[in-house]
Formats: C-alpha cells, structure tokens, sequence
C-alpha cells in the first residue's frame, strides 16, 4: 500500500516522513508520496527532502516520489500536515479560528482533488489544525468513514503517558481514551483507563488517587487557571513553568505541557507524527484496532440521550477501509457534560470557520465528484473486494473494463517488479504480460501489461506506473469506450 504526505516540506510533515521510513512502515515495494506545492520554497524543498531520505535510508526505504499538484496524489492513505500553523513562541496567539479561516480552503482543495483523482478508497487522516475543520471538510466530500483527525490519538497518548509517569510504569501498561476537541477542549475519559496488572478494585483505588478528588466540571477553569500561571512564571523562567506542571494532575498536564511547549519557542512535531504513523500502521496493517480519533458523526454518538452530529474525537474501531464504529460506553455525568461542552464547541468554531454543515451520506457521497463517478467504472456490490486473481476466482473482475498498459522502461534490475508492485499494492492483477524491444535503443524496451480495472483505479495506476524512476512513458489503452489492444505476438 502507498501513503502521501500533503505538506511534506513543513515541520510535521518532515517528521511524519522520516518517521514512516525510520520505523519501516512501508516496505520496499510501497511507494511514498511527498506533496509539496508548486513553486516557492515547498516545490524546491520537497525533491532536496526526497535526496536526503533516500541517502539516509537507502536500505530499507520505499519508493519516493514527489508531486506538486492536488491531482497528482496517488495513495491508499493520505496524511494531510498540509497549510498554515501557529508561530511557536512566547506570547503567540493559539486563536484557532483563524487557523481554520486560513486553512479551511487547503482541506477544502485537496479533499476535491482526491475526489476527482484518486481510488475512492484512500483514508485520510488529518494532521494539520483545527483537527475537526479538517475532518468537517474532507467527510463531506469524501465520505465520513474514511476520514480520521489524530488530535484525540495524540492526547490519548499524551494522557496514557501522564498516568504512567505518576505510577511509575511505562505508557505501554496504561490503557484510557482522551475524546472531544483537539487542544484545550480535550476531555480525559477516567472511566476508560485500564492499568496492567490492576484488579477493578485496585484501579478504582488508583484512580481515585490521580483524580485528587476532582471531577470534569471545573476543568475548563482549571485549564484556564493553569495557562495564566504558566504564562507568568515562563516570562522569566520557563524551566521552573515545567517543574510547576510536573505538580499539577495528570489530566491537567495533558493540556498544559504541550501548550507550554508551544509557548517556549519549541513545537510538538515529534509527538504529532509519531501519533500520526501510528494510525498509517493500524490502516496499513489490515485489522481493525481501537484508537481515539476527531470523526463525523451522523448518530453513532448518545451523550445525555441526544444522538450527536458533527466532528468529536471519540474512541474507535480503525481499520484499512477506515473507522467502522465507535466504542464509548456509557459515561459519568460529569464526562457526558463535558463531553457535550466539547461537542458545542467544536460546532461553534466550525461555524466560526464556514465549515459547518453534514458528513457525506457514504462514499464518495459529494456533489463535487458528481461527475467523476459517473465516469468510473461499475460499481462492485457491497463486501466485495473486486481483485480477483488469475485462476478465474476473481469473478467481479470480469465485470470491470479491459485495460491494456503499454511502458517504456529502461533495461535495469527492478524495472519489472517496480512494475508489478504498483499493480499488486493496489490489489490489481495482471491478465497478461509481454514485453518487446524498443526499435533502436538498446537501452530500453516495452513492457504491455492487460488488466481489469474501473476507470478511476486504471488511471491512478498510470499515474503511479509513470513515477516509477526506470519508467520512460506510460499510456494506457482500452476500458470502456475502446477496446484494449491485445499484448503483442512474439510466438509464445
């Protein structure tokens, strides 16, 4: 499978970037895609970070490739860390409506251009800020389940490890969800956590203690409170503002330490992509696992009896077509009131931001691709996959349009199974394979592969096959309003 960082150039997208080849997410055959925008420093930047990756990773690293253009993001999953940030220094206002004024036609941009452009499969997890801007746009024009902000996987980790500090165990033995709005708004879910090794008693016991006898009511203030004190202290002091947070609750310090990072001139571009690869791994890893992430809600979510609409970070089932449900229990009062206080908040600012405004009704599910669909292939019926092999199992495939793919390449080891890890990434099997020399170059020769695809796929996969380095052209034949050309007759 293949993954693409819109804003690859930026902070965390460098990070997310260097992280996926780092932690070998992908393996040699995928393809890793960094965006950048056309011209101006993001165009330049983005062929010098795809050198220095390649130099340091060359081991082990997948294919690289680079794109300028919204239409040419090519990917199964897509990490958006693209559009404008907050400057991190003392003093900078973290007003996160013009954030989203600023960012919202970005999300709005690239959502249509995957529309239009790519699988109709690709999942999205959004990175860039305001989380639930992000996803607002981008489930309403590519379908609500495929859409994921990490904000609510951050902080869950970001919690988990809070916890785990006071209790003097490592992250990996505490389990509990952060749900709600990315940042500020963020609500610690206490009646998730689970401790490794704790009975019930000994967790109620445990949790008890971290809470200090606070409830969720007056977190607001409390945070609130907290920025004010650490704004003071910092201004001559910022190593003695961290040891004041190292005091505070848990749950308190999961708001407080990131916004005091901020505020000291650093960024949290490390902890943001490593939550962000996390969630490319459970996509890519074929199962369906439980995280918390900022989704669209269209009912799933009771919060007092009241079904809820709109984006709110909850806990959920992710998997490789994206989120399937969510998992919440029924809360404590006082969780279900901030919980709900969060939910008001983030519509507020939606609006605030001119993204307010429904999911899609399923995927793709918008009027802008209108017209896309209806020029892409027959529709597979559903829980179907529609990648048959060659045995003739793979019956849904003989339904679809007849695709001859005629590549030059270059004589060099790796042309071909490039080649055939662009088809089998995206579960796409050939009918036949042929090749020929090239008349007068000796250097290169053509390779003419026949397979079965919708429109849509079909042209994702010459858009992918043309990046491939040892790839001279690529046109694709057939599907249909032409009949595909046979493979050539060399005897065989």
């Amino acid at each position: 499978m293949d993954v693409a960082v819109l804003g690859a150039t930026g902070d965390v997208g460098r990070q997310v970037v260097t992280q996926l080849v780092e932690r070998r997410v992908l393996p040699t055959t995928s393809r890793l895609q960094l965006v950048g925008r056309p011209g101006g420093a993001s165009g330049r930047a983005v062929h010098g970070l795809r050198a220095d990756l390649v130099d340091a990773y060359d081991e082990h690293a997948p294919l690289i490739d680079v794109a300028h253009s919204p239409a040419d993001v090519v990917a199964d999953v897509v990490v958006v860390a693209a559009g404008a940030t907050t400057p991190a220094r003392s003093g900078a206002s973290l007003d996160r409506t013009v954030l989203a004024v600023a960012n919202r036609e970005v999300f709005a941009e690239y959502a249509d251009a995957i529309a239009r452009h790519g699988s109709g499969h690709e999942v999205v997890i959004v990175v860039s800020n305001p989380v639930e801007v992000g996803v607002a746009v981008m489930a309403r024009t590519l379908g609500a389940r495929r859409v994921v902000g990490m904000g609510a996987w951050l902080d869950t980790l970001r919690f988990r490890r809070e916890i785990a500090v006071e209790l003097g165990v490592r992250r990996h033995r505490v389990g509990g969800f952060v749900g709600g709005q990315h940042g500020e708004d963020a609500v610690p879910l206490w009646s998730t956590v689970r401790l490794s090794g704790h009975d019930l008693a000994e967790r109620a016991r445990a949790v008890r203690l971290l809470r200090r006898g606070r409830t969720l009511d007056a977190f607001p203030d409390e945070v609130a409170a907290a920025k004010a004190e650490l704004v003071e202290l910092a201004a001559t002091d910022v190593g003695a503002a961290y040891r004041l947070i190292d005091t505070w609750p848990a749950d308190l310090r999961v708001v407080a330490r990131p916004w005091m990072t901020h505020q000291s001139g650093a960024k949290t571009a490390t902890a943001t992509a490593s939550a962000t690869v996390d969630l490319v791994e459970v996509v890519l890893d074929g199962r369906e696992i439980v995280v918390a992430g900022q989704v669209a809600l269209d009912g799933e979510v009771a919060l007092a009896g009241e079904q809820q609409h709109g984006v709110l970070g909850v806990p959920i089932v992710l998997g490789p077509e994206g989120w399937t449900r969510v998992l919440l229990d029924s809360l404590p009062d006082d969780e279900t009131r901030r919980l709900r206080g969060a939910a008001a908040a983030v519509g507020s600012a939606l609006q605030a931001a001119g993204a307010e405004g429904g999911p899609a009704a399923g995927p793709p599910g918008a009027a802008a691709v209108a017209g896309a669909a209806a020029s892409a292939g027959p529709a597979r019926p559903e829980g179907t996959t529609g990648h048959g092999g060659l045995d003739g199992t793979g019956d849904l495939e003989a339904d679809e349009p007849s695709w001859v793919a005629q590549v030059e390449g270059v004589h060099r080891a790796g042309t071909l199974t490039g080649l055939t890890g662009v088809f089998s990434t995206r579960g796409v099997s050939f009918e036949h394979l042929a090749t020929e020399e090239v008349d007068g170059d000796g250097d290169a020769g053509t390779i003419h592969v026949g397979f079965r695809a919708s429109e849509r796929r079909a042209r994702a996969l010459e858009r992918a096959v043309g990046r491939l380095a040892t790839v001279r052209s690529v046109v694709v034949h057939g599907g249909p309003c032409e009949k595909a050309a046979p493979p050539p007759d060399h005897g065989r």
